[in-house]
């Protein structure tokens, strides 16, 4: 407990347009040469998870300047001023699409992309020949047969879905809070094998 906080917000300073936080001392992640910062991304990117599955709020702004890593050694999410809410009905969706890909119950894999915002609800009967359960199948066998999240490469998991999103633009979408999470894994991944 304690290993990962956001700054006091100084609510007499903060409006409904501003949100003005307490001084928080230490160094970007990014900028970091001390030995922990590996283990800070692992926390951050549990600490996203967390945000995504339990909470249901989540930080939408995570570039390299907004996370910190502070003078005793933990993460600090700077600037809060942009979140997102998912639901609790999402929540459960996203974790049995995890379930269901883990698992390789791929016929259930549809189901949970419409439930999920990632296809309109009228193209559900293009899902088969889309591409897009042989795409996901594939990350997620990469990831389920050694290795775990690190057998997975972000950036390029990011680039298969935005082409799929430019050849079935009318099929597929990425939504709003599933680009703000790639964003996220993308910006530790990349601080993460930076050190």
């Amino acid at each position: 407990a304690g290993v990962v906080s956001a700054p006091p917000v100084i609510e007499e300073a903060t409006t409904g347009k501003i949100l003005t936080t307490e001084w928080v001392d230490g160094e970007r992640l990014d900028k970091s040469s001390k030995g922990d910062v590996t283990i800070l991304c692992s926390i951050a990117m549990n600490t996203y998870l967390t945000m995504m599955l339990e909470t249901g709020t989540l930080h939408c702004d995570p570039h390299p300047g907004n996370l910190l890593r502070t003078t005793d050694g933990k993460l600090c999410i700077l600037d809060w001023g942009m979140v997102t809410r998912l639901s609790p009905d999402l929540q459960v969706t996203l974790i049995e699409h995890m379930a269901h890909l883990t698992s390789a119950d791929y016929g259930e894999v549809p189901r949970d992309l419409l439930r999920l915002g990632f296809i309109p609800e009228s193209k559900a009967d293009l899902i088969e020949d889309s591409g897009i359960v042989e795409v996901l199948a594939d990350i997620y066998g990469a990831w389920t047969g050694g290795g775990g999240a690190a057998a997975v490469n972000v950036n390029k998991v990011i680039a298969q879905l935005q082409d799929l999103t430019e050849k079935n633009g009318n099929l597929f979408q990425i939504p709003p809070y599933f680009a703000y999470i790639a964003k996220s894994f993308s910006v530790l991944e990349g601080i993460g094998l930076s050190n």
